[in-house]
């Protein structure tokens, strides 16, 4: 009885321990991102004599009317909610296609195929050879150049490649028992099946396109604004310009604009985006 005690009160510690760890780190990494709100929602003059702080200095949302009275914010933003669905749709159905090409033992070459996707992905071609396929195949300056370039990802189809193969073979015979052929299993079988690997993939390829904005500064001219995505806009508006500075609290609101909806988002998507992972881990 003794003995049971004592597990039972280093469990318990454990715990505690645990909770205030967990907590003094949520606090460490919110904070930072709170000081931006209340930046964004305090007046411009306190903050450049006082500095940010995590309570409000004079409210005020005269930040937020300025960057959506200018329009390029919220046209950005629809141009990168656009760009970044659509390219987690086409790269989701892309990847699942080739990944499920490549898990097919009878395939002639697999081992060929494979080598094939798996060498760009350690050495690449890089920027500059990209950018002369992306003018000669005419996508410059227009939307594709966003989307298109950014479908096919080895690292996504290495993932649902891994997770197929981790999948009992014995589907695969009642199919062929029952007169199926293969789009009719990717379909009816392992799509259902791999369900959460496909949201893996699509999550891992919008985060990665809205945080993106090299590719509006490479493929678009700079007199297609209305094309420009939120971050190439955000980076526009924190740049130096001394003609035009732009106050501190507009600064702030640009940032929690376009942070925000990710951020909320990932606590609900997490527990999806981690089973995919970890599903897609079972075999190599």
């Amino acid at each position: 009885m003794i003995v049971k005690t004592r597990k039972k009160k280093k469990i318990e510690l454990f715990h505690i321990l645990n909770a205030v760890i967990m907590v003094l780190l949520a606090i460490i990494f919110i904070t930072p991102f709170w000081m931006m709100i209340t930046a964004s929602v305090s007046d411009d003059m306190a903050l450049t004599l006082n500095g940010l702080s995590v309570w409000f200095r004079g409210f005020q949302t005269d930040s937020y009317t300025e960057l959506f009275a200018k329009g390029s914010l919220a046209r950005s933003l629809g141009v990168t909610i656009f760009v970044s669905l659509a390219t987690a749709f086409l790269t989701v159905v892309v990847c699942t296609g080739a990944a499920y090409v490549l898990s097919r033992k009878k395939l002639a070459g697999r081992k060929f195929f494979t080598w094939y996707f798996m060498i760009p992905m350690f050495f690449s071609g890089g920027t500059i050879p990209l950018y002369l396929v992306i003018r000669n195949i005419g996508l410059y300056d227009s939307v594709w150049a966003l989307i298109l370039p950014n479908v096919a990802n080895i690292y996504s189809i290495v993932l649902m490649r891994n997770y197929f193969y981790g999948l009992p073979e014995s589907l695969c015979e009642a199919a062929d028992i029952d007169g199926a052929n293969e789009l009719q299993k990717l379909i009816r079988i392992y799509c259902p099946l791999a369900t959460p690997m496909m949201f893996t993939i699509g999550l891992i390829s919008f985060v990665t396109r809205w945080n993106n904005w090299l590719d509006s500064l490479m493929y678009l001219s700079v007199k297609n604004e209305g094309l420009w995505m939120i971050q190439y806009v955000l980076r526009k508006i924190l740049e130096n310009n001394p003609q035009e500075p732009s106050p501190v609290s507009v600064k702030n609101a640009a940032i929690v604009i376009v942070t925000l909806p990710l951020i909320l988002a990932s606590p609900i998507l997490h527990k999806y985006f981690a089973k995919g992972v970890t599903a897609g881990a079972v075999k190599g």
